[in-house]
């Protein structure tokens, strides 16, 4: 069985036991940004990626009713699966989940989809959300001319750069994923050091 094909059994295997789960991953995700956010499974070139987008509360108030996520030029392969929560429904440029029930304002909640990753090392790719509520709608399509100003947007669009080795997942919006890595990497020298001692 060849790479791509072995990746990709793995990544829907991933998705299915993602959908299950959800509910229980977003409670016990860290504390974030009220931004919508995305986690990689790899950001390596060629590789499918199991991509989970948070969505962290409702908009202004008011209950979600359905989240949209446009794909980026260069991803492939598009998998998504309906969950307890959510429905999908295909779009012509990405994938649209529909709440079966609306999802409180206070609630925090994920999506997850696997797509083929480009063969383009350090490219990055952009997914615009739109947020829809029973009152209203949050458009995370915000893009940023570089990761510096990225921080200074109000509705950024999650992205995803892409890399030329196997990496871990990682959360890839702007300050939020600076953290999430500088947390990772502290965390790794203090059991190195306590393994040491």
């Amino acid at each position: 069985m060849n790479r791509t094909r072995t990746a990709r059994r793995a990544a829907l295997a991933s998705l299915a036991t993602g959908a299950v789960t959800s509910g229980l991953l977003a409670l016990a995700a860290a504390p974030a940004a009220a931004h919508v956010t995305i986690t990689a499974s790899t950001t390596e070139a060629g590789a499918t990626a199991v991509v989970r987008l948070v969505v962290p509360h409702g908009c202004a108030g008011a209950a979600t009713t359905e989240v949209a996520v446009r794909m980026p030029d260069g991803v492939s392969e598009l998998v998504a699966a309906s969950t307890e929560q959510w429905s999908v429904e295909r779009t012509a440029g990405g994938v649209t989940y529909l709440a079966d029930a609306p999802l409180p304002d206070a609630t925090r909640d994920e999506v997850a989809f696997t797509v083929r990753l480009p063969d383009d090392v350090g490219a990055e790719l952009v997914f615009p959300v739109v947020q829809r509520c029973e009152d209203g709608e949050s458009a995370w399509t915000e893009v940023a001319e570089d990761a510096a100003s990225r921080e200074e947007l109000e509705m950024p669009a999650p992205v995803i750069v892409v890399t030329g080795d196997p990496a871990r997942p990682v959360m890839t919006y702007g300050a939020v994923g600076a953290l999430a890595a500088g947390t990772l990497a502290a965390g790794a020298v203090l059991l190195l050091r306590r393994r040491r001692a």
